[in-house]
Formats: structure tokens, sequence, C-alpha cells
């Protein structure tokens, strides 16, 4: 068997996921797609359009094998952590010949020796972008001018394009691993009937035809940010300004700001611009909104993620192949492979996997809260 593995949100899934894994195979030759994909909320703050489930069965009528689930704690950080988080798990299953990802350049030379760059200065890059905060920028910002003294102009440009960052986050924890997974960067096409997945969110808030962007049909029920303001002004009233200081991600007074702004605000994008500002860009507050409402302190970040934080929670697997995938992974991989999820589960698993997994549970529920369907979908999904 020859794995190809994708790290993927499917936020939803469109016409360029649908490329990617084609090439991927085209490319690798490989006869199984394994994703890993975020769950119910992900890496730029947003909550799912569709349920985690429904995400990866419909992955796997659009040619993946088997689709795992991120964990919470790295679908909802930074792109080096969700980046560090993926590989870690895809790397410790033994059995993954290759990590196929969509990036703005299809030259895997030039995003490797970026990230070597980046790697062998990282001390120098981190006491740059604390220089630069001191300076009131925003991280993005510190960490783009930091990188730029130890890169051209032209590989600064190149790593400043959104793809590229996760893609050049990849290849340094696969670097850093000592990983013998295979990078393959397949470049984005565009194409009339190929936009971004946050174009089609857009589109769809706004009511309108998506169809030409993905295959098939998106279910119903989708929901969106501003679906969360509610619970979200809930919880922040509830717990008060003193537990906003320990979320994840809130520094330097942010949390009096974020409470203040609930009087001035009638809607989740109006709270959320009112919140944004040169230092905290719209990606980290949206995050930090995600952190608030699954109560993800500084104290769960740094216990959580972990290197012993690795597990496989397979989400749906193609049934025609389910034994002989599910044979090969368990024949390879040495951390917790979970085909179903129940409390006797979580108690034979470590203490911080066992965490981990209650967060995603519970992050499960609160999307379901919020999309008026039932809970407890991670005990009653079986494959």
């Amino acid at each position: 068997m020859k794995i190809v593995g994708i790290i993927a949100e499917f936020n939803p899934f469109h016409n360029g996921h649908k490329y990617l894994i084609e090439k991927a195979k085209e490319v690798t030759g490989a006869d199984t797609v394994l994703c890993i994909m975020s769950g119910s909320f992900t890496q730029l703050g947003n909550i799912a359009l569709v349920d985690k489930i429904k995400r990866a069965k419909i992955a796997l009528q659009n040619g993946v094998d088997v689709v795992l689930e991120l964990p919470t704690i790295y679908s909802t950080a930074s792109s080096e952590y969700f980046a560090r988080g993926a590989v870690t798990i895809l790397n410790s299953l033994h059995c993954i010949d290759y990590l196929c990802f969509g990036s703005e350049t299809a030259d895997i030379e030039e995003l490797k020796q970026i990230a070597n760059k980046l790697i062998f200065n990282d001390r120098a890059i981190w006491e740059g972008i604390t220089d630069e905060l001191r300076n009131g920028l925003s991280f993005a910002v510190s960490r783009q001018n930091a990188i730029s003294k130890f890169l051209t102009q032209y590989e600064t440009d190149i790593s400043s394009l959104s793809n590229n960052i996760l893609a050049i986050e990849y290849i340094k924890t696969l670097i850093e691993l000592k990983s013998t997974i295979v990078p393959i960067a397949i470049k984005r096409i565009e194409q009339e009937n190929v936009t971004s997945a946050t174009n089609i969110r857009n589109l769809l808030e706004k009511k309108e035809y998506v169809g030409k962007y993905i295959p098939g049909v998106l279910p119903e029920n989708l929901v969106f940010n501003k679906e969360m303001y509610t619970l979200l002004k809930y919880t922040i009233v509830s717990k008060g300004v003193n537990y906003i200081s320990k979320i994840n991600e809130v520094t330097e007074g942010l949390e009096n700001k974020i409470y203040s702004e609930l009087n001035n605000s009638k809607s989740y994008d109006e709270f959320i611009q009112n919140i944004k500002s040169k230092r905290y860009q719209l990606s980290k507050i949206k995050r930090i909104m995600i952190n608030i409402l699954l109560d993800i302190t500084k104290e769960d970040f740094i216990s959580l993620n972990t290197d012993s934080n690795v597990y496989a929670h397979i989400l749906a697997i193609k049934e025609d192949r389910k034994k002989e995938i599910l044979s090969y992974m368990n024949q390879y991989a040495n951390i917790p492979i979970l085909t179903s999820i129940n409390d006797d589960v979580i108690k034979n698993l470590s203490t911080t996997v066992g965490n981990s997994i209650s967060l995603d549970i519970q992050s499960t529920n609160i999307h379901s809260i919020i999309s008026n369907e039932n809970i407890n979908k991670d005990y009653t999904n079986k494959i």
C-alpha cells in the first residue's frame, strides 16, 4: 500500500480540494489517500459550516479513503502549531509515504531551502519577533519582518503567501522530525470553477450561488460565525474579565477591550471588527473567540500542545477498504488508532490524550448546539 497524506479543513469541500486529491494520486502513484481534517472549528477562527462527520463523508465521496480528525488544540491554533500537530500525527503513523499540499509555488526545493533557513536561524528570528512586537506590530507582521533578515527578497515574498506559509511549516516539521515522508507541493490552479473556501463561505452567507465551485451538493443546515455570537456573549459575561485574561492568545489587557466592546456591538462581525487593531489582526481575534467559546486557556494550550498528544481518531473510512486500511495502519503506527469513542476508551488513554479527546468532544457538542443538532456525535459515529 502506498499512502499520500493531505492536511485540510474542507470548509467546505470544493473543486480545488478535488483537484488536489486527484493530482496527489497522479503525481505520487499512491493507491490510498489519508486526510487529516480539522473538526468543528478551524485554524482561521471559524466554526465549520458543516459538522465534521458529514464533511468527512463528503471527502470519501471525492477520492479520500480515510479521514482522521486533527485534534482541536491544533486545529484552532496559529499556522505553526496547526502544521506541527498534523504532521506529527502523520509521521507517527509510520505508514505515510507522501504529504501533498496546495501552495502558490510548485518548487519544492525552493520551499525546502526557506524551511532550512528558518530552522537554522530560529532563535534569532524569535528574538527579532519579540523586538518587533514591542513596537506594537501584529505577530504576523513581526514574524515577516524578522524572517526577512535571513531570506532573500524573493524568498521573503514567497514565504508571505498564505498557502506557502503552511507549506513551509509542514516542511519544517518534517525536517525537525527527520521524517521519511516526502513533501510534494501542488501548485494551486486558477480556473473559473475554482475559488477559495473563504470566498465560498462569504457567498453562502449572502445566499449566492456556489454550485460551480463545489462537487455535488452541500448538506442543509449550514452554520456561520454569526450564529456563535449569543453563546459567545453569554460565556464572556458569565465568566468575566479575569477569566478572559487566562484564555490562550489573550495578552496585554485585551480582555478589557473584549469585555467592553460587548455593549458596542450588535453582531459577531461588528464585535470582532471593534476589537481588531494594528496589533491584533482579524484571524487572531477570531481564534481568541473560539478559545473563549471552548474554554482553551494558556495553561490548556501548554499542556496539550505537546508531542505526547498524538492519536489517530478516524472519522470516516471507505467501507470496502476498511479492513485492509485498518490492518495496515495498526501494523505500523505507534499511536492509538481510535475507530470509536466511549468513556472506557478515554480512560485507557494517557491523561494528555484523554484530555485532548475530551476537548474534541466538547467542541463537537458546542457545534451541535449552535447548529441545533443532536449532541454526542463522537459517541454515536460508528465506522
